[in-house]
């Protein structure tokens, strides 16, 4: 028994020694001496604290240039301001970390003329004026991509690296095509791939299959798998696809966009059918985020088309938080600047102009333009609404 006792005493000893030596605070990372006994102790594990990030990804609908857009903007010979044209929008253009556009013209260059449908081929001061008013990213895979021929696929991607533009859908060699597009936003990577469902029967030159990105599943499902493989975050699917002045999605759209889920992309944006169809919510497979986002269409941003609707768009955000801790990403809230665009139909202003419609940004524009077109901005708000709530009212237009 009293070899017992001696034990319990050693160990009660050993355990007011170590006592002592945790509230005595000594430095738990190095050896100290006490009693000239060298003693190594063991550091209190410490609660880091959740460090978040917090970014907003934003994105338009259809960038189209038409004849009369660029008449309009014409300021001398060969020369073209656009930047008016997004005056009244623009402090929404510059709030997002990253604000992506459907590029849907081509930059051939003067030596044959400028043209608007049914084959674009704009000004290069387009692409400089929306570099100028805050886009970072451009897709380029639509059905007027292929519109001036190779040529012109090479040279409008050349100017977009001349204007420091991040870009996707359009490529210089099957290497490039096979090069995923990764941008970085505050330590967020997001893979951004585009793909269309046509190039208007405009044939690729034939061999280089690579020139444009269209709807291919083999293709979808090898870009979101490499995507990944690089290192991606999120995988961001940027889709050109549906029947032209739909405002619903077809169930050739409501395929891909499952398609793009079963192959794990976390974010899908839809354009091409030049009027809104609705936004909606999903459960994940395959990807980071639990709950990712669709919107079918944003609409035409800016255009000169004259058909009902086609006049409207959104700016969505897409609002993400990252817990550096867990490394856990999610969609924090989604929500839209609701556009109408004027298209210089009144003296007061010979230029095609995108305006915000909120409640209360009336107060900022032109007379004439609440004079003449105030039912117009009204009738566009509603419009608006009413598309994108079709499906999910989780996300809202934003307020002034």
């Amino acid at each position: 028994m009293s070899y017992f006792l001696g034990c319990f005493r050693g160990i009660k000893s050993l355990f007011n020694f170590i006592l002592i030596l945790l509230v005595t605070g000594i430095n738990l990372q190095s050896k100290c001496s006490v009693n000239n006994v060298s003693v190594v102790t063991i550091p209190a594990d410490t609660i880091k604290e959740d460090t978040l990030i917090n970014i907003t990804i934003s994105s338009v609908g259809d960038l189209m240039c038409h004849s009369t857009q660029y008449k309009y903007a014409k300021v001398s010979e060969d020369s073209f301001n656009f930047v008016p044209c997004f005056e009244y929008v623009q402090p929404w253009l510059t709030k997002p970390d990253l604000l992506l556009g459907n590029l849907e013209t081509t930059f051939a260059g003067n030596n044959i003329p400028y043209s608007g449908y049914p084959y674009f081929n704009s000004p290069d001061d387009y692409i400089t004026s929306l570099k100028k008013v805050g886009f970072d990213f451009l897709v380029t895979a639509n059905n007027h991509a292929n519109d001036t021929g190779e040529k012109g696929i090479l040279r409008t991607i050349k100017k977009l690296e001349e204007e420091g533009f991040d870009h996707t859908g359009t490529y210089t060699s099957q290497k490039d095509r096979d090069s995923i597009r990764i941008a970085d936003v505050e330590g967020i990577k997001i893979a951004i791939l585009s793909f269309t469902y046509s190039t208007n029967g405009l044939m690729l030159t034939e061999g280089k299959p690579w020139l444009v990105n269209f709807c291919d599943s083999a293709l979808i499902q090898k870009d979101i798998k490499a995507s990944r493989i690089a290192g991606a975050d999120l995988v961001l699917v940027f889709y050109h696809f549906g029947n032209e002045y739909e405002r619903m999605p077809n169930a050739y759209q409501k395929d891909l966009v499952k398609y793009a889920i079963e192959c794990g992309a976390d974010i899908i944006l839809g354009s091409h059918v030049h009027v809104l169809q609705p936004l909606d919510f999903f459960v994940t497979q395959n990807a980071t985020l639990d709950t990712g986002f669709v919107i079918y269409s944003m609409g035409n941003f800016i255009s000169n088309q004259q058909d009902q609707y086609t006049n409207e768009g959104v700016i969505v955000n897409i609002h993400l938080e990252k817990n550096t801790r867990s490394n856990k990403i999610k969609i924090e809230k989604v929500d839209y600047v609701p556009t109408w665009v004027y298209k210089g139909k009144n003296e007061a202003k010979i230029l095609h102009m995108v305006f915000p419609v909120m409640p209360g940004a009336e107060s900022a524009f032109p007379e004439f333009i609440n004079t003449n077109y105030g039912q117009d901005i009204k009738n566009a708000y509603k419009n608006t609404t009413g598309t994108m709530e079709k499906y999910t009212d989780k996300a809202k237009p934003v307020t002034q």
